[in-house]
């Protein structure tokens, strides 16, 4: 189970929603879990965005983190280490 969103995610939310930006599936989601009701929906949706936000930021920093990885498990074709070195001393 993880851990539930933080006030900075909540607040980014609320700066999307305040910018306009509403995502309709999501609201679509919030409004049927609402039964219709635009207030309630308003809150659902929140809570949604928010867990959704958590999630896509999570596979974000995965994913640079896998990238920095490989990057770092690079070796150009000329590279040679110090191991590689003592390999090719006649």
């Amino acid at each position: 189970m993880s851990k539930p969103p933080s006030e900075l995610i909540h607040a980014l939310v609320l700066r999307e929603m305040q910018d306009g930006v509403v995502r309709d599936g999501l609201w679509a989601q919030a409004m049927a879990e609402s039964g219709a009701d635009a207030i309630k929906a308003k809150a659902k949706y929140i809570s949604l965005r928010a867990a959704s936000m958590q999630e896509e930021t999570k596979n974000l920093l995965l994913k640079q983190i896998q990238t920095g990885i490989k990057q770092e498990n690079f070796k150009p074709k000329d590279f040679l280490s110090s191991l590689d070195m003592k390999k090719n001393k006649p």
